[in-house]
C-alpha cells in the first residue's frame, strides 16, 4: 500500500474521530513516518517543523516535518493555504513531487493551472513529470509484487498503467510484464503439477517397496513352514513304528503347516513381480508333493489299523490335491485292498 494512500486513510479516519461538538473544528491528526498517531491543534507551522498542542496535554510540542508521513504533511499545509491561490497549488505540488506523492502532485498541478493561467504552462510541464514518474513508481511497486510471486496484485497494478499511463514508458512495460508474469505462472503450475506427480510417484514407489517387502518377508514364512512340514513328515516317519499317536500328531501339524504355506502362496500368485510369481508356483509344487505324502501316510496308517473311515477321510484329501500316476495308481491299490477287506468283514457279518 502506497505511503500516500495509508496517509490518508488514517488521516480521514482519525479526523473523522476527532470531530467534537457540533460546528466545532476538528482536531489535527498528523501521522508519523513509524505509524504513531499524534491528535491535538497545530499552534505554529514554518517550512522545518511545527508546533502541536496534543489532545490531554498542557504543553505544546515541537515536531520536526521529516518525522511525520508525507502525505500527513500535505493535509496539514492544504487545510492553510489559499483554496484559490495557483502558486500556493503550485508549492503544495512541489512538496509532493520531493516527497513521492506523485498523484497528489499531479491533482495539484492542475489546480494551479486552473487557478493561475500564468502558471499554466509551468504546471502542465510539470504535471507530465509528476504523472511520469506516478508511473514509475507504480511500476516499481508492480515488479516488486510481481518478484514476491503475489502475481494477482502485480497482474492489477500492471492494468491500471495499462489503463491510465498510456502517454509513459511504463504503458509497454507494464504490458511486458503482464506477460512474464503469465509466463511465471504457467511454470510456477507446471512446477506444481510436476511435484504433485512426483509425490504421487514416490508414494506409489513407497506402496510399491512396502508390498515388496512384505511378499518377500510372506515368502520366506512360506519356505520355513514348507521346511517346517518336511521335518515334521520325517519326524512321523520315524515315530510310526513304535508310537502311532506321535506319529499322527506330527504329520497332522504337518499338514497345518502346508495348508498356511497353501495361503501365503495363493496371495503370493496375485503379485505383480514376475519372479515372485515364479516363485510362489515353485513353492506351490513343493507344498503339493509334501502335502500328498502327507495325507497317503495317514491315509495308509489308519487303514493298517483297521480305521477305515479315517484312512477315507486321508485318502481322499489327498485325491483332491494334484498328484503324479504312481501316487494315482498307489491310493487307488490302497482302496481297492479296503474294499476288499471291508467286504470281507461284512461277509462275515461284522458290517460296516
Amino acid at each position: 500500500m502506497s505511503i500516500m494512500f495509508r496517509g490518508a486513510a488514517l488521516f480521514a479516519a482519525l479526523g473523522m474521530a476527532a470531530w467534537g461538538q457540533e460546528g466545532r473544528k476538528p482536531d489535527d491528526v498528523l501521522q508519523k513516518k513509524d505509524g504513531s498517531i499524534l491528535v491535538g491543534r497545530i499552534l505554529k507551522l514554518d517550512a522545518g517543523q511545527l508546533e502541536i498542542l496534543l489532545t490531554d496535554e498542557k504543553e505544546p510540542r515541537k515536531i520536526d516535518l521529516k518525522e511525520l508521513n508525507p502525505y500527513s504533511v500535505y493535509r496539514i499545509r492544504l487545510d492553510r493555504i489559499d483554496k484559490q491561490n495557483g502558486q500556493a497549488h503550485m508549492d503544495l505540488a512541489e512538496h509532493c513531487m520531493a516527497n513521492g506523492l506523485y498523484t497528489t502532485a499531479v491533482k495539484e498541478y492542475d489546480e494551479a493551472a486552473r487557478l493561475d493561467k500564468g502558471l499554466e504552462e509551468k504546471a502542465k510541464m510539470h504535471r507530465a513529470e509528476a504523472h511520469n514518474e506516478d508511473g514509475r513508481a507504480k511500476f516499481e511497486e508492480s515488479k516488486k509484487l510481481a518478484a514476491e510471486r503475489k502475481y494477482d496484485e502485480a497482474n492489477k497494478a500492471c492494468q491500471m498503467l495499462i489503463e491510465k499511463y498510456t502517454d509513459t514508458p511504463y504503458f509497454e512495460e507494464a504490458r511486458k510484464l503482464v506477460a512474464r508474469i503469465a509466463d511465471d505462472v504457467a511454470k510456477e503450475n507446471e512446477t506444481r503439477k510436476k511435484m504433485i506427480e512426483d509425490r504421487k510417484d514416490l508414494k506409489a514407489k513407497a506402496v510399491e517397496a512396502v508390498r515388496e517387502t512384505q511378499e518377500k518377508d510372506l515368502f520366506g514364512r512360506t519356505t520355513e513352514l514348507i521346511e517346517e512340514a518336511r521335518k515334521l513328515w520325517i519326524e512321523g516317519l520315524e515315530h510310526e513304528p513304535k508310537n502311532l499317536t506321535r506319529a499322527d500328531r506330527a504329520w497332522k501339524s504337518g499338514e497345518g503347516a502346508l495348508l498356511a504355506a497353501r495361503r501365503n502362496v495363493e496371495f503370493l500368485l496375485k503379485s505383480g513381480d514376475v519372479e515372485m510369481i515364479k516363485k510362489a508356483r515353485e513353492a506351490e509344487k513343493q507344498i503339493d508333493a509334501t502335502l500328498v505324502k502327507t495325507c497317503y501316510r495317514l491315509g495308509r496308517m489308519w487303514a493298517v489299523e483297521g480305521s477305515y473311515p479315517t484312512a477315507l477321510e486321508w485318502l481322499n484329501k489327498l485325491m483332491k490335491i494334484p498328484h503324479d500316476e504312481l501316487m494315482d495308481r498307489m491310493v487307488n491299490e490302497l482302496l481297492l485292498t479296503m474294499s476288499q477287506l471291508k467286504m470281507r468283514e461284512r461277509a462275515a457279518g461284522k458290517g460296516f
